[in-house]
């Protein structure tokens, strides 16, 4: 099955496989408890969910502007501009949605609990 993100055409497991890499880099600059949900199944406008918590609004703008720069590495283009100073960041890559918190917005939204039938993905 062929899917389209933006300009590039991903098959499933392309779009896993990129999820998983901004996950590890997540990872490799700080975040903190970061979540890849596959979403399939339970929402049918996107398929996984990646959420990160930052230390500070400063360092939640940092992540996304590394993922940003990860997915436009990789020819994705996010959907439409996000704004980037705020407790939450959402970034739109069609079938991948990011959600970047500070730890009171994480913990007020809860986004994992809203969506505990979500299988969580290993990378």
């Amino acid at each position: 099955m062929k899917v389209r993100i933006m300009s590039k055409r991903l098959h499933k497991s392309e779009i896993v496989a990129y999820a998983q890499g901004c996950a590890r880099l997540f990872e490799e600059k700080k975040g903190i408890d970061v979540v890849l949900l596959n979403m399939m199944g339970i929402h049918s406008y996107f398929d996984y969910f990646l959420i990160c918590t930052g230390n500070s609004l400063i360092h939640c703008r940092a992540l996304a502007r590394e993922a940003q720069k990860y997915f436009r590495n990789n020819g994705l283009h996010e959907r439409m501009k996000s704004k980037l100073d705020s407790p939450w960041i959402v970034l739109d890559y069609n079938e991948i949605i990011l959600h970047i918190f500070t730890e009171e917005m994480r913990a007020f939204y809860q986004l994992e609990k809203l969506w505990a039938d979500a299988e969580k993905l290993k990378f």
